[in-house]
This record gives structure tokens, C-alpha cells and sequence, in this order.
């Protein structure tokens, strides 16, 4: 059996709710996950943002269903045996799926067994532009849940969140200076700090104010 569809986070090894980042602009997503297996609704799809934490949620789905978590970039038919035996068919980023009967049918096999689906993209999936009409008569059905770019206070634990996972300690003098430069998004934050940890491992040194502005040169050009 070919497996290389099951995505792997190698980082971390376990997902916690406490751990997610919650605000206004997620709230209604972070509910959804948190209150499984008592779903109303069998079908759920999570859109939003790039980095904006749809698949951190789908880790925690994942861990608390013991279901594979499956990227849509590269799902074939390849894992249709092990899909099937799944409590949850978790998809990431449905809108890059190459074979759309393959996902209709899938579902149709979920819906037939009364068993949960969870689909994640960035757009509601109700209205990717799929060329089989069923899938996206399907797709619509599902209960779609937004996640939002974040206010003032969530981006501020989201960036220190980013930080503490590349295990950067900054000021707090410095993190106010870094947030008036960055973008109020969740893929900001991953990105900028992701150049700020590259350029501290290059230079094999402790962040310094210098660092910081040569990341935000990068990141701003």
C-alpha cells in the first residue's frame, strides 16, 4: 500500500486545542473542531487564508478521531483502501485535487456510512470551479465555516506562537516594532518569521535589532 498521501508533522507530535490560537476572526471554526464527535452536520469545510490555521485544526481533528489527515496536491487512488476505513475523510486544500470523481465518489461513500467529512480551502468550497457537477452539488451542501485574518490581539499571540515554535526570544519592545511593519496576517507572520529564523541561523548569532531590519527589508520588498 502506498502511503504517500498521509501528510506527516515531523515538529510536533501532538496538537492541543489549548494550543490554537483563538480569536474573533476563528472562533466559529475553533468551536466546530473542539465539539467533535457531537456534529450537527456530518459534512464540514473550514476556508479561509494561507497559514491561517485550518490545518492546525485538522491536526487536532485528526488526534482526536484517529483519522489520516490527506493532501489534496497529491491524493490518488492510490489510498482509496485506507481512506475507506478512516472515522473522518479529512481532505487539505480540496481546490488542488487532480481526480474529482474520485473525491465525489468518496464522498458519496462517507454519506452512505453516516460518517463525517472535513474538507479545508481557501475559498468556501461550495464555489471552487470543478468541472463535475456533482461534487460541487455536494460541496454546497456542506456547513462551511470561515476563518478570518486576525484583530490586534490575536495577530499579537499568533506572531508570539510563531516565535515560540522557532524558538526566537525577542523583546517586547522589539515585537511592537516588528508588528507596526508587518502586514495583519497569519501568512505574515509565518513568513517573516520564518526569514528572521533563516537569518539568525546564517549569521550563527543572537537576533539583534540589525537582523530584524534586514528581515523586514526582505520581507517588505
Amino acid at each position: 500500500m502506498n502511503y504517500q498521501n498521509v501528510l506527516n508533522f515531523p515538529e510536533k507530535s501532538f496538537y492541543f486545542i489549548d494550543d490554537f490560537c483563538v480569536g474573533e476572526n476563528n472562533i466559529e471554526a475553533f468551536k466546530i473542531i473542539q465539539s467533535w464527535p457531537e456534529w450537527k452536520s456530518k459534512n464540514i469545510n473550514i476556508y479561509g487564508p494561507s497559514k491561517s490555521g485550518k490545518t492546525f485544526l485538522l491536526k487536532i481533528l485528526s488526534e482526536k478521531s484517529k483519522s489520516n489527515i490527506y493532501d489534496a496536491k497529491s491524493f490518488n487512488k492510490n489510498s482509496l483502501d485506507q481512506v475507506i476505513k478512516q472515522n473522518i475523510f479529512i481532505l487539505d486544500n480540496i481546490e488542488f485535487v487532480n481526480d474529482e470523481v474520485l473525491i465525489q465518489n468518496l464522498i458519496n461513500d462517507f454519506q452512505s456510512k453516516n460518517k463525517n467529512i472535513c474538507f479545508t480551502s481557501s475559498i468556501i468550497s461550495g464555489s471552487l470551479p470543478f468541472e463535475v457537477k456533482d461534487l460541487v452539488s455536494r460541496l454546497k451542501s456542506f456547513v462551511s465555516v470561515e476563518i478570518f485574518n486576525p484583530d490586534d490581539s490575536t495577530f499579537y499571540k499568533i506572531f508570539l506562537k510563531n516565535l515560540s515554535d522557532k524558538q526566537i526570544n525577542l523583546s517586547s519592545k522589539e515585537v511592537e516594532y516588528i508588528l507596526k511593519k508587518i502586514e495583519r496576517s497569519f501568512y505574515s507572520a509565518f513568513q517573516f518569521v520564518k526569514k528572521l529564523d533563516e537569518l539568525s541561523l546564517s549569521y550563527k548569532k543572537k537576533i539583534n535589532l540589525k537582523i530584524i531590519n534586514q528581515a523586514l527589508e526582505v520581507y517588505l520588498n
